[in-house]
């Protein structure tokens, strides 16, 4: 399979100790779109940043941090609901799903299969729908749905 424009090599850039940057829009996301407060589209935006590293047992891996503020609808109230998100998660490289699976039975980190070249975006996307809430709320004292 060859390199898409935007893809890297995950192997490569943990070798190298590379560092990937870049904001990702949320709003233009169609794997996002859907979660962001209507009308807040062009406020979503996500500064990301991918490390080549390795981890404690010297494996291969990825550190994928995402900063920012995701414009939310609050589930309680149905207002805007500005969900500040700091992240940073170690994934440990895998050559094939068996790999992967081995590697996830011996490791406390997350296992990515990076058997083709990856996308940041997707990476991104990923980590930030693991790190939403399923349904946003206000923290209760916070909310204005508390004070009708």
């Amino acid at each position: 399979m060859g390199k898409r424009p935007g893809t890297f090599d995950a192997f490569r850039l943990a070798r190298d100790r590379g560092v990937l940057e870049g904001t990702l829009d949320v709003g233009a996301s169609e794997r996002l779109a859907d979660r962001i407060a209507e009308g807040q589209e062009t406020a979503a935006r996500i500064a990301w940043c991918i490390e080549g590293t390795t981890d404690a047992a010297g494996r291969p891996a990825l550190a994928i941090e995402i900063t920012g503020d995701v414009p939310l609808t609050c589930q309680r109230c149905l207002t805007p609901l500005a969900l500040p998100v700091s992240q940073r998660t170690v994934a440990v490289l895998a050559k094939s799903e068996a790999d992967a699976e081995m590697l996830d039975a011996d490791s406390e980190e997350e296992v990515l299969v990076a058997d083709h070249p990856l996308d940041p975006a997707e990476l991104v996307e990923d980590e930030l729908l693991l790190t939403l809430p399923y349904a946003p709320m206000h923290e209760a004292r916070d909310c204005p749905a508390r004070h009708k």
